[in-house]
């Protein structure tokens, strides 16, 4: 009979809650840990984009119902190139067929519901010991296998000595909430922008999230100015169709990256999540990634014969499979921004060719629309 293995997530981010529940789930034994408090970790103002690929892991990690019950779906996006006034719309009829029996093209959440349902879910469930505010570290060998959800700028990463490619992009991303009068309020924008990428995102009836990305020494102007002069400035890179009222919450300002670990594992250790790779948040493909990755952890651990046992065959197909989804999405999203965000007259006719084609043929809008919702990797 094979023994339960024993496992730490470190990190009680997005990635790390739905890592232990996941685990758990699979009768594994987790500690959840994190050096932030319940209150820190839940007042990070932002919200997730959700692909099917999410609702598939939800789903399967019997989930979903409640998960659903708490996001905006969505049924059109709209994607915009501003400078050459071309635009595309993808609806439901532009899913592969093993999507199409959902209503709903996607799904928003906000990170406070999200983590609010998750911290509730891991205190009631008798697999996962949760412990916050605690130092990371422990004996060794405490545990089977560490699998490492602590972001970006990873302390795991770090300690194990795994080294990344690091590409810093010279844009800073503006996140903050705004109520928008909007025609449709079951629609989501991704404007492409000479100065970089613009996401309108529905939350609930006319608040909205606006995920502007700018150079950085733009996005600093920007939040240097007074509300009304903040609000006049985002006023006039909306759609004709969006009208914006007021600020709900104070804009924040991020410095965006191109970042992938050279390694997933270094043995036992695990990198999961933005501690593996981040990507730029043009499309929201940041969680959607994330989760396909403990998807793929759980499947190699469930095909273990004893824990720290790995077949060649399963182990080979975790990194290959992994890497070739996290390089897909990541040169993705850096061909839109390095093709979309700037005035190139030599970009333009490329830039005309694809709208043309994408409006034209279905084929090739299915194939886009699935490597956005599914991954690169599709089962």
């Amino acid at each position: 009979m094979k023994r339960i293995a024993k496992l730490k997530v470190i990190g009680a981010g997005p990635t790390g809650c739905l890592t232990a529940i996941a685990l758990a789930h699979n009768k594994y034994d987790v500690t959840l840990t994190d050096l932030l408090s319940e209150e820190q970790l839940l007042k990070r103002d932002r919200v997730y984009a959700i692909t099917h690929s999410s609702r598939r892991f939800f789903e399967k990690n019997h989930i979903w119902n409640d998960l659903n019950s708490i996001m905006k779906p969505f049924k059109r996006l709209i994607i915009e190139d501003s400078f050459l006034n071309n635009k595309i719309t993808l609806d439901r009829n532009d899913l592969k067929k093993c999507n199409y029996s959902s209503k709903d093209l996607g799904w928003i959440i906000d990170h406070k519901d999200l983590m609010g349902y998750l911290f509730e879910k891991i205190k009631r469930n008798q697999n996962i010991k949760l412990l916050l505010q605690s130092d990371l570290n422990d004996n060794f060998n405490s545990f089977d296998y560490y699998l490492a959800a602590d972001g970006v700028s990873s302390s795991s990463r770090k300690k194990w000595n795994i080294k990344r490619m690091r590409i810093p992009y010279n844009q800073s991303c503006i996140t903050f909430k705004a109520l928008l009068r909007s025609i449709n309020t079951n629609v989501a924008y991704e404007i492409l922008r000479p100065d970089g990428p613009m996401a309108i995102l529905p939350i609930n009836s006319d608040l909205y999230q606006i995920v502007l990305t700018a150079p950085s020494n733009k996005c600093h102007k920007l939040l240097s100015l007074s509300s009304a002069d903040f609000l006049d400035k985002i006023a006039i890179t909306l759609p004709p169709s969006i009208e914006i009222d007021c600020l709900y919450n104070q804009p924040q300002c991020f410095p965006q990256e191109l970042s992938i670990a050279y390694s997933l594992n270094r043995g036992n250790n695990f990198l999961i999540g933005e501690s593996a790779h981040s990507i730029h948040p043009i499309g929201g493909q940041g969680l959607n990634l994330s989760i396909r990755d403990i998807g793929a952890i759980i499947e190699l651990l469930n095909n273990s014969r004893e824990p720290n046992s790995f077949r060649l065959k399963e182990y080979t197909i975790f990194i290959l499979s992994r890497y070739i989804d996290i390089l897909m999405i990541s040169f993705i999203t850096d061909s839109l921004i390095r093709i979309f965000s700037n005035k190139s007259l030599l970009l333009i006719p490329f830039r005309r060719f694809a709208f043309t084609i994408l409006n034209k043929s279905s084929f090739f809008r299915i194939i886009i629309l699935s490597l956005m919702t599914d991954g690169a990797i599709f089962k």
